[in-house]
């Protein structure tokens, strides 16, 4: 940490983001994912009832349509998944995890429950709760700015 930084709050949020990032990513490497990767595939797997689409995950993990398209056509390639024109909207492709992914989805539940775990076991329940509300503070206060 560079002087200055430990009171500075983007820097310890990224920080923490970036070694839960790395962590995740060496667990997953042997499967040529990563945890951002892990997240879609069990994202999509526990929506895809519902019919879900690209504009979706757009939304959900807050990224530029040409981030995602290019993130499902790897995930497509590697034969995770599969996009099919929808029965209900041709201008739609529905997205569906394959039985390879599927295959996958207890170890990523498993790895994202680790994390949270890590997150949590050094604080009481009350600092647990208090973190969470706070965190929670902010970024709406960021979303509502942004608009």
């Amino acid at each position: 940490m560079a002087a200055g930084d430990e009171r500075n709050f983007d820097y310890l949020i990224r920080s923490i983001g970036i070694r839960l990032k790395r962590r995740a990513d060496l667990r997953l490497a042997d499967y040529g994912l990563n945890s951002q990767q892990g997240r879609m595939i069990s994202y999509i797997a526990s929506h895809e009832e519902k019919g879900i689409i690209q504009k979706d995950l757009e939304r959900v993990f807050q990224r530029r349509g040409a981030s995602i398209t290019s993130m499902l056509q790897g995930l497509e390639k590697k034969g995770y998944i599969e996009r099919r024109i929808s029965a209900a909207d041709e201008r739609q492709k529905q997205l569906f995890v394959l039985q390879k992914g599927k295959e996958l989805i207890a170890e990523f539940e498993a790895l994202f429950a680790e994390s949270e775990q890590l997150i949590k076991d050094g604080l009481s329940e009350r600092e647990q709760e208090e973190l969470f509300r706070l965190l929670g503070k902010v970024d709406t206060y960021i979303e509502r700015k942004q608009t």
